[in-house]
């Protein structure tokens, strides 16, 4: 898609059109099983030249077709759910769900800033991969894309970056930062627009960490509430700008104040006034999944973090924010991906961080296979659910056949990768972004393991 073409928004379409390609892949294969890394004693080295070429071929093989898969994760929320901000050129943003809402008031309070860091975050995976296949003119547009939408959140929130919320601006700066990086892959230089974007959030981010409750970051301005969802992704984004001993003391406060033996992190404390004029610190012990994966990122990007607690955490995660299912006959193990709304976003950040984790070599062998296991095994089942549609063809006119695909075709991904989405999503359901943010992560997640 060419970067001066802005993606098609969907009008008056059913984002449901029941077409699952739950037995093929792209290429109209069968999908074939995941097999991980060789058992022991199996190595390369015992093989014979025909052999070692053949498995050579087989790893190109799934690389392109893992690639592919992303390709068309990427396409589709493109395809369904971007445009210019109110037709400006030179921006882009994301509706949060398809068909679009036409009530302005939704359009305009609805838009959901921390969905579209994610989808940066989304834009520069897809760069990435780009760059690592040495397609640099689509790198090239992938980074063109993230600075258009860099500039839509900036105007969408009244000409700034700041708001009331310190995880959202947590989020937007891991993802400017990222997108500074990939400029720097691609073009050779850091990015203008990031950095200028990061000068404005990195302060925002100091002013959530207080002593109240012993330390840890405020989740929003309205300070009542210290968490996990804002200091995760704060103490990494401090790591990353070389503040270790800060990142540092915010994964103290949180082991200390709310790691849960056996469980997790919890969401966190509640200051509460009394009547009295006392003010009571009320532990929130809800666990999500994407807490687990902050603090696991938070834990690899800080100097000195203690490695064997990101091993105890993959196994906690693999334990409690995971699904048990039977494939083919065959058990299978997969992240909890049931959620809509902002939880539809959850998997999808915890398997960037298990990807992160399974390509670290500090880390012992069975917890890199764990979080491996589960990222592929997740991306499997997304796919294999999905639905194909072309969203050019007139869907509601009677005697249109909507399992025909004339042009490029576009997926929609299950929110619930255990379920394929002609259960989750019935034709003519609305689509959430965040549930295809989502699927796009972990099928870039999985292209990335490849």
């Amino acid at each position: 898609m060419a970067e001066n073409s802005d993606p098609r928004a969907p009008q008056n379409r059913s984002a449901g059109a029941p077409q699952d390609r739950a037995a093929r892949t792209a290429t109209g294969r069968e999908p074939a099983p995941h097999r991980g890394p060789a058992a022991d004693g199996e190595s390369a080295a015992s093989e014979g030249p025909r052999s070692a070429r053949h498995r050579e071929r087989s790893v190109a093989s799934a690389r392109e077709e893992a690639s592919q898969r992303a390709e068309l994760a990427a396409h589709s929320v493109l395809e369904l759910f971007t445009h210019r901000l109110l037709g400006v050129p030179g921006t882009l943003i994301g509706e949060p769900a398809a068909p679009a809402p036409k009530e302005l008031k939704t359009k305009v309070l609805g838009w959901n800033y921390w969905w579209q860091a994610h989808l940066l975050d989304a834009i520069v995976d897809a760069g990435l991969r780009a760059h690592r296949e040495h397609r640099s003119e689509l790198a090239r547009e992938w980074l063109q894309r993230g600075h258009r939408l860099l500039r839509g959140i900036r105007w969408h929130n009244g000409g700034t970056y700041v708001n009331s919320f310190f995880d959202d601006m947590a989020w937007l700066t891991l993802a400017v930062r990222r997108l500074d990086a990939l400029s720097r892959e691609v073009a050779g230089t850091g990015s203008a627009p990031a950095q200028d974007a990061a000068r404005t959030l990195y302060p925002q981010l100091r002013r959530a960490i207080t002593a109240e409750t012993g330390g840890g970051a405020f989740w929003s301005k309205r300070l009542d509430f210290k968490n996990t969802p804002a200091t995760a992704p704060i103490a990494l984004a401090l790591a990353h700008a070389g503040q270790a001993q800060t990142s540092q003391r915010l994964l103290d406060w949180l082991r200390e104040r709310l790691f849960a033996e056996g469980q997790g992190y919890w969401d966190g404390i509640k200051l509460v006034a009394q009547q009295d004029g006392t003010v009571e610190h009320r532990v929130e012990r809800n666990l999500y999944s994407y807490n687990q994966g902050t603090v696991l990122g938070a834990l690899l990007e800080t100097p000195g973090a203690d490695l064997e607690h990101a091993e105890e955490l993959i196994g906690l995660i693999a334990e409690k924010m995971t699904t048990s299912l039977e494939v083919e006959g065959t058990p299978v193990r997969i992240l909890n991906t049931r959620g809509s709304g902002d939880a539809g976003l959850f998997a999808g950040i915890l398997a960037r961080y298990l990807t992160q984790a399974a390509r670290d070599t500090r880390l012992a062998s069975t917890a890199r296979a764990t979080a491996r296991d589960l990222v592929l095994a997740t991306a499997e089942l997304l796919w294999a659910g999905r639905r194909e549609f072309d969203p050019d063809l007139p869907l509601n006119e009677d005697g249109v056949d909507v399992t025909e695909v004339r042009g490029t075709p576009v997926a929609v991904f299950s929110p619930d990768a255990s379920r394929p989405t002609s259960q989750t999503l019935p034709a003519g359901a609305p689509v959430q972004l965040s549930s295809q943010v989502q699927a796009w992560t972990i099928l870039e997640a999985a292209a990335r393991l490849s």
